[in-house]
Order: C-alpha cells, then structure tokens, then sequence
C-alpha cells in the first residue's frame, strides 16, 4: 500500500535499492551508525529521519532526494532550522556536522558538485583557517542564542578537539567541490568590522582581542585576494567572487551534487535553516544566480575593481 508519509516513502525507496535478503536494520546501523534499537525506530516510523540522515542515505545508495519526495511535493516545500550547540557541544549537535561531512567526503568524485552563496556575512569555508575569526563568529553566535554568560575574552571562547576536527575534515572536503562562487554583498567587511567595534564598545572582547582580530583580518584579506587573482582554492577546484552592489538583508546557499539538492538560508550567525525540496532549490538558485547579473566578478578579471576593493578593506580594518 502507498503511504504519503515522507517517512516510509524514505524507507521504501532504501528497500528497492537493497538486494533481496539484505536487512534495513543493518544498513541503518551500519550506515547511520546508530544503535539496534534505534535503527528499529525508525522504521516503525517512531523516530523520523533527520534532513542529515536522509541526505547520508541518499548518498551511500545512490538514489535521488527528488525521486524519492516527487509524490509527497506538498509536504516536503518546507525548511527546517538545523540549531547546532557550537559551544558545550552535544553528542546530538556533532552528529549532524559529521553526517554532512560524509555527504560531501562522498561526492568528491562528483564531477558536477556545484556550490553558490549570496551572502552579507563571511562562509565558514573562508575563514576556519583563521583561529580569531572563528571565536569571534562563535562569540556572535553565543550572544545571539544563548547570552554571552562570563565571556569576557575570546580566549573565553573554547572550540572542543572533536568540533575542531569536524572543521578540519569540513574544510578538506568543501575545498573539493568542483565549482564555488560568493557573490558578497559590497559592505561584508564593513559588517564585520562593525560588529567586532561594537563586541568591543560592550566590553565582551578585550583591546587585545581587537589587535588579533586587526592583525588576522589583514592575513585573511590577503588570502582572499589571492585567491581572487587565482581564481581556485589551494585544492585546484574553481572559485569564483563577485561583488553586489545592492545589500543583502540575509544569506542564501546551495550546494549541488548528483544526488543531493539542498537549501540553505543562514539564521544566528553560524546555523542554517535547510530544505531538500527540489523546486524550492531551483527557485533559490535562479535568484541566487540572477545576482550575478546585477555584480561585478573581481576573480582572475576584474582587475581594477579587485584591487580597489581589497585596498579599501584594508583600509576599513586600519580603523580597528
């Protein structure tokens, strides 16, 4: 009997992939890693798949989100806000990190992975190499989620071994998509010196903070504006920076792959309100896309207008 519930279409489409005597349960547990128990779970429908899970199954049996959704489209034309503990973190906040990591680690030989942002704040993918700007956009995200408590400092602000090394492998495996572009909104840096000001002002990061921050953003503009000349990251794979001239009230990203289709709008700094719906990805990437047309890319041409803008930033970091 077909079922219109997201949740058994999902546990259907796993039961065509698998051979005849091969057991759900244990491609769950196996693939999921999870439990016995919970694996069972889910597939009397008591716990639903997270976007995460259904995305990393998706993956590992090669079969597409959209095919799998089509007969549930009305339902399925939803976001949903993936709220992550990046300070204290919980075995339930490093799950989907990691399971996301997997995707990506499993597409590397994706020919047509593709990824696009329009963005008024910097993507983790350009920064988490710079120790200081990654505590400061933790600090952002604490003071908007849960108060800032007796941060006094960023050296207040503690990254675990275990999220360090999620990062890490994030990074090596993002680096690998085969076509990256940002299109920014042209006050980015204005938006971020701005707020390191005002974190200052309110005495939640000290004089000394500020230096680091200083002296880091001045390295970060030089790696950013390498890059633009080059027009690829370290890894080889293509990026592309474009700059807007009009602002952008939020953040919107996509990241595509053969058989994933996923939406991203950015909330509180470092979370992500995500989609899986195919027509809500495609909306998003044509708007995302008609941004283009309105921005001027400054990576490899552009030469001009490259130049006066990474002067200009460093410029508006002297201020600090």
């Amino acid at each position: 009997m077909k079922t219109t519930s997201l949740h058994f279409q999902i546990i259907e489409a796993i039961k065509n992939q698998l051979p005849a005597k091969a057991s759900i349960s244990t491609l769950l547990i196996d693939v999921l890693d999870i439990g016995k128990e919970a694996a069972y779970r889910r597939l009397r429908g008591e716990v639903p798949f997270t976007l995460d899970e259904a995305a990393i199954l998706a993956t590992h049996l090669n079969i597409s989100l959209d095919t799998i959704i089509r007969s549930n489209r009305q339902e399925s034309k939803h976001f949903l806000l993936n709220s992550t503990r990046f300070i204290d973190p919980q075995e339930t906040d490093y799950k989907p990190l990691e399971l996301f990591v997997d995707i990506l680690h499993k597409s590397r030989n994706d020919s047509h992975t593709e990824t696009g942002s329009s963005t008024n704040i910097f993507p983790q993918t350009l920064y988490l190499g710079f120790k200081g700007l990654t505590k400061f956009y933790n600090l952002k995200w604490l003071y908007q989620t849960q108060g800032i408590r007796n941060v006094r400092s960023l050296d207040d602000i503690g990254i675990t071994p275990r999220m360090y090394d999620i990062q890490q492998r994030y990074l090596e495996e993002a680096f690998q998509i085969k076509y990256t572009y940002y299109i920014w909104d042209h006050l980015i840096f204005h938006y971020l010196t701005t707020q390191i000001k005002y974190f200052a002002r309110i005495r939640y990061i000290s004089e000394k903070d500020v230096l680091m921050l200083k002296e880091e953003l001045f390295r970060f503009v030089d790696k950013l504006e390498s890059i633009a000349i080059k027009g690829q990251f370290d890894s080889g794979q293509k990026v592309q920076f474009y700059l807007s001239p009009i602002n952008f009230e939020c953040t919107y990203s996509y990241l595509s792959t053969e058989n994933l289709k996923l939406s991203l709008i950015n909330v509180f700094t470092l979370d992500a309100a995500t989609s899986l719906d195919t027509s809500i990805f495609c909306k998003l990437k044509s708007w995302i896309e008609s941004q283009k047309r309105l921005s001027t890319l400054i990576s490899e041409s552009g030469e001009i207008e490259r130049i006066n803008f990474f002067n200009e930033q460093r410029d508006l970091i002297s201020t600090l």
